[in-house]
């Protein structure tokens, strides 16, 4: 039994350092907070060789695409980041209410 607590203990302890991980309780669902869905783009591989105009042109075009996927990429990361961010000031302004009302006298 005291071997089973001390590797949950080293467990909890090796991945709290990993991880964000808040004890107690919480209000959000047994999934947590949702992860983003936006869609990281792939590198163009690159050729061993340029032996022709069309592969040079190939490539280039698949660079450009990857830049625009890119960019596309960072925005829907950066509007994931803009809503969380919202959320939380929704969060602190439904804990300002709860303290609000909790100060008020019930009588």
């Amino acid at each position: 039994m005291k071997h089973r607590l001390a590797l949950l203990l080293l467990l909890v302890s090796v991945s709290s350092s990993v991880f964000a991980i808040v004890l107690g309780g919480s209000n959000l669902g047994i999934s947590g907070y949702p992860d983003h869905f936006c869609m990281k783009p792939s590198k163009p591989i690159k050729p061993y060789s340029f032996n022709s105009r069309w592969e040079i042109d190939s490539y280039n075009s698949q660079v450009d695409s990857y830049n625009m996927e890119r960019q596309r990429y960072v925005g829907c990361v950066k509007d994931y980041l803009e809503y969380a961010s919202n959320d939380i000031k929704r969060i602190e302004e439904r804990m300002d209410e709860a303290i609000e009302e909790a100060k008020r006298p019930s009588f």
